[in-house]
């Protein structure tokens, strides 16, 4: 073949080309197709081809392909515009915008003056959520509107100014988790704060509590805070956590698709370590500090987040960088709530124990050792010169409290405490002495910091008073009331945390003289003096029915364990909360 010219030899015979099908070739006579149909076999005759050298581009070829690439790039920056426009359209657009329109959303002015009472009121209690000193209200709002709000909501004072942020909380929880479906560190933050100081937020007026000679108004539409909505936003919690993978070390990140994160390993080709950031660190342990207090002390919410290898690694990183002088009390904090869960799951949650195991647990005294064991491990770990030092010892009686109630509890036998006969009596006792040490404590607290408690302190509170008025009406041969009585008289500690927010209450009357907008005062003054004021009744009653030895038909019948079942009836207004909270209160 020279100059591109060249021979093209057919296959195919001439009838077979014409009837454009397959040509089976023999080596003599004719084709399959043309001896089974009887027709005449030829060959085809041999025909050239020319293959043309492509010639260069001319300069007009050129011109018409650059005015091609233009009009190609005229076109993509057109598209680009149209999908800039549309995204400014769209419901995430226009959810950022109407937030940023909200009236309800605290300005730079008023945002800055919540973020410094948050800051050194409330941040104490719950050091999970560090925001850098230098933060303005306008760049927390901008990077995280909703840790911004909530931050606004729990800080706010002004009882109708509240509410009106709850609203806003509350259509951004529904617009971004519930039909967008987002996950964001902002968004788990945020509901940290919100559950963290659950209590704190004001309520609306029951219909009970409205006056017989006033005529009924229609009910604000904004959310009651109830419990159902406290069970929601926990579960909310653990989903962002999770879908964050904040659970876990970032190496080994679980996927609902494990064949589509496969897929994406093998093509990126950035194989680098990603490092776990401390604020993520912190966060994580947040979520299980609050979930397993909220265990501990309201209900048992079950295995949703536990203390894991990397749990324990978290703890380390934050304990050795100590980034801020908060970074140790919030690692005692989590380690003492490791240490409760070990106690709720070894004397507690006898679901452990099926029947088909075949030895029996230990002793109950030989738990309880391993156990004080752990505690006093624990707090000869607490830091001395610590600032937050009260609120350790705080949780130290609440581990104190959660162990030694065991004996108050009718599930065990008598020879679960093992064979010495005084083995109860002296776990009534030291149980005695936790609650007694508990109350000390919380009362030698300033009163400025009672108004801003979160609910992992106020639970625990709740948990001290039914076993203060469980120890007070046990009815037991070796067991003296009178002399628990001369201990820590009941009445009488109630009153006194309830006149620890009454000092604080003549700031708050003059704040509310010199605001002409401001008509309430917060919520929390008139909710606790009623509650404390049912408490000190309903433990009355009880009492009155013991020293008569029969129950009148004023009373329930309920046992010593009325408190138990179901104590934050106590301390909520009236239908708030599920009637029942479970055994393991």
């Amino acid at each position: 073949m020279e100059n591109g010219v060249g021979t093209r030899h057919p296959k195919a015979c001439l009838t077979c080309a014409k009837a454009k099908v397959r040509c089976f070739r023999e080596t003599d006579g004719p084709c399959k197709r043309c001896r089974r149909l009887g027709k005449e076999c030829g060959a085809q005759l041999p025909k050239t081809h020319r293959r043309e050298r492509k010639s260069a581009p001319s300069g007009s070829d050129v011109a018409a392909l650059e005015a091609k690439l233009d009009r190609m790039v005229a076109i993509l920056a057109a598209s680009e515009q149209n999908a800039r426009e549309q995204l400014r359209s769209s419901p995430a657009t226009k959810s950022l915008s109407t937030f940023e329109h909200n009236t309800a959303v605290p300005d730079e002015v008023e945002g800055q003056l919540l973020m410094e009472v948050f800051s050194k009121k409330m941040f104490p209690h719950f050091p999970f959520l560090m925001i850098p000193p230098h933060t303005t209200a306008e760049e927390l709002r901008r990077e995280k509107p909703f840790l911004y709000l909530n931050i606004s909501m729990i800080a706010c004072q002004n009882a109708p100014r509240q509410r009106e942020i709850v609203d806003a909380v509350q259509e951004y929880v529904a617009e971004h988790i519930v039909i967008k479906g987002e996950h964001s560190l902002d968004l788990l933050q945020g509901l940290l704060l919100n559950v963290a100081w659950f209590v704190s937020v004001s309520r609306f007026p029951r219909i009970c509590d409205h006056p017989t000679n006033v005529p009924k108004t229609e009910e604000p539409h904004q959310m009651f805070r109830s419990t159902t909505q406290l069970d929601t936003n926990v579960h909310l919690i653990v989903a962002q956590s999770f879908s964050l993978g904040l659970n876990q070390e970032m190496a080994y990140q679980k996927s609902l698709n494990y064949p589509l994160t496969y897929l994406k390993d093998t093509i990126n080709e950035d194989h680098h370590s990603p490092v776990r950031t401390l604020e993520e660190r912190r966060t994580y342990l947040g979520c299980y500090y609050l979930i397993t207090m909220l265990s501990t002390c309201v209900k048992d919410m079950g295995p949703i987040i536990r203390f894991t290898r990397y749990t324990d690694e978290c703890c380390n990183v934050l304990d050795q960088v100590a980034e801020y002088p908060t970074d140790a009390s919030m690692v005692q904090l989590v380690r003492a709530m490791n240490v409760a869960d070990r106690i709720h799951h070894t004397l507690y949650y006898t679901e452990l124990y099926s029947s088909s195991v075949s030895s029996a647990p230990p002793p109950l005294g030989l738990s309880i050792r391993w156990l004080e064991a752990e505690i006093k491990q624990l707090k000869a770990h607490m830091p001395s010169d610590s600032p937050h030092s009260a609120i350790l010892q705080l949780h130290h009686n609440t581990l104190d409290i959660h162990l030694y109630r065991v004996a108050l509890s009718t599930d065990f036998s008598k020879s679960n405490y093992g064979d010495h006969p005084l083995m109860q009596l002296d776990l009534l006792f030291r149980c005695l002495e936790a609650t007694t040490s508990f109350f000390q404590t919380i009362l030698s607290l300033p009163p400025n910091l009672f108004p801003f408690f979160p609910f992992t302190i106020t639970c625990q509170f709740g948990k001290a008073i039914v076993v203060l008025s469980q120890l007070s009406l046990y009815d037991h041969p070796g067991w003296d009331r009178a002399y628990v009585e001369s201990i820590i008289d009941f009445d009488q500690t109630v009153d006194s945390m309830a006149s620890k927010l009454e000092v604080e209450l003549p700031h708050y009357e003059q704040a509310l003289a010199q605001d002409p907008k401001s008509t309430e005062l917060p919520e929390i003054f008139g909710r606790i003096k009623n509650r404390a004021q049912m408490i000190k009744k309903a433990h009355r009653r009880r009492k009155d029915a013991l020293e008569q030895r029969s129950l009148s038909t004023t009373v329930a019948p309920l046992d010593y364990e009325f408190m138990m079942d179901s104590p934050f009836h106590l301390l909520f207004p009236f239908g708030e909360i599920p009637p029942m909270y479970g055994q393991y209160m």
